[in-house]
């Protein structure tokens, strides 16, 4: 499949770009700024210039599935945050479903809740949550990863998911990279929600299991 990466030079995007250029499927990332072309121009990468906050339909030409791993940052201000983990996010499904392309991974968060309150990051939180709900009531092939606190420590393979994992924990950017590029071919994840925490179980196996 070709495969658009929203958020493709993000720290995560860009892992998921490798992966899928080393394996089956032909990455292609979507990057905002001209300057940012040639780092996967280097790397033998297709690069489409495109920004969440304008329409994606020439983005999506050609593509048979998207990747969306673009994210504010838990960090950033409320304005920044409901631009691109809300509206944005909101804008590619419709963008997805307008151009007849069925799958859609989207990377999100644990704890994504659009009614989240109380919490040092709710605002990023409810976004998040409102774009994954937008997501399910879509006819998409969708799957949703809601990884713990991401670390840029080196990947083990080994990954916990569940629907819901009550505690708290952390992943690598790697192994979180890598569950969004196995989804697209796993087909126990089709239509479905999960939590992701490091772990022991080989990334294949767990979702077998889920």
């Amino acid at each position: 499949m070709r495969v658009l990466v929203i958020g493709a030079n993000g720290k995560t995007g860009r892992i998921v770009v490798n992966r899928l250029r080393e394996g089956t499927h032909t990455p292609l990332a979507m990057v905002r700024d001209e300057a940012q072309v040639g780092r996967f121009a280097d790397r033998g990468v297709d690069t489409v210039l495109g920004d969440l906050e304008e329409p994606l339909d020439p983005a999506l030409e050609g593509c048979d599935a998207v990747i969306f791993a673009a994210g504010s940052g838990s960090s950033t201000g409320p304005d920044k945050t409901l631009a691109v983990d809300r509206d944005g996010a909101v804008r590619s499904i419709a963008a997805v479903e307008e151009a007849g392309i069925q799958r859609y991974i989207m990377l999100s968060a644990m704890r994504a809740d659009p009614g989240s309150e109380g919490h040092p990051i709710s605002h990023y939180l409810r976004a998040k949550g409102i774009a994954d709900e937008h997501l399910i009531r879509s006819d998409l092939d969708w799957t949703i990863v809601r990884p713990g606190r991401l670390t840029d420590e080196p990947g083990t393979g080994r990954i916990r998911v569940s629907p819901k994992l009550e505690t708290p924990g952390s992943v690598t950017r790697s192994d979180t990279a890598a569950v969004l590029v196995a989804a697209l071919d796993h087909p126990n994840v089709s239509r479905r929600r999960f939590d992701l925490l490091e772990g022991e179980t080989p990334i294949a196996a767990a979702l077998d299991g889920l």
